[in-house]
């Protein structure tokens, strides 16, 4: 994350990803590919409990459950 979370929105610096793209998906709790980042590892990054990370997403932020 680059800088403050403005309102609901943020930004993650992705200069180290040569393929990124305008457009692509971005998984913030989940799987992609092989890999997997957890609500626990979110929110040890944040410091925070796995609890509270649900609830930082507005709700105009889609979802997609499976």
């Amino acid at each position: 994350v680059v800088g403050s979370i403005c309102m609901d929105q943020c930004m993650i610096n992705v200069n180290h990803i040569p393929e990124a793209q305008v457009g692509d998906e971005v998984v913030l709790i989940g799987s992609q590919g092989g890999e997997t980042i957890t609500v626990d590892e979110v929110a040890a990054r944040l410091g925070t409990i796995n609890y509270e990370i649900p609830g930082m997403f507005s709700r105009r932020v889609p979802r997609v459950y499976l």
